[in-house]
């Protein structure tokens, strides 16, 4: 019994003295990690163009579309290899549930195939990057956008 708390013991010294402390995550490099839920800064950070860098989708896809948004302050237009092919009003909302808080951008978006990206997405955003999600947890797509300077 002695033994088995002494062996316990230095598996927790050794296993606390080994622990390094990765770098800090750039809030420039992963909206995920670092992200508004501060909705008068949400609609401060959101205007401007925004290229798309990233999308996570249960389908697989061989390229990543050339699509950028233009987001004005009451209107979001795509852009698809250069032609807008469509425009929608949006509204930043913040939702409040028991488990946590959201916001969330809600668009008068019709259903179409090019345009998931506008369709009522959960928004996490800081200063440079932008994840909106769809619903990732039900294999719905999310997508991740950088902003243009």
């Amino acid at each position: 019994m002695k033994n088995s708390v002494l062996n316990l013991l230095l598996l927790v010294a050794l296993g606390i003295t080994s622990c390094q402390k990765t770098a800090e995550v750039d809030p420039t490099l992963y909206p995920l990690k670092d992200y508004t839920l501060d909705l008068p800064q949400a609609k401060m950070w959101l205007p401007g163009k925004w290229k798309l860098i990233k999308q996570s989708s249960m389908v697989l896809n061989s390229t990543l579309p050339n699509v950028e948004l233009v987001i004005g302050e009451n209107q979001i237009r795509i852009i698809d290899n250069g032609i807008q092919v469509d425009k929608v009003d949006y509204e930043v909302v913040k939702l409040v549930y028991p488990v946590g808080h959201y916001l969330q951008i809600t668009t008068n978006a019709q259903p179409r195939e090019d345009n998931w990206y506008v369709r009522n997405p959960v928004l996490y955003i800081n200063k440079n990057r932008m994840y909106i999600d769809l619903g990732r947890a039900q294999d719905l797509p999310a997508y991740e956008f950088s902003k243009v300077n």
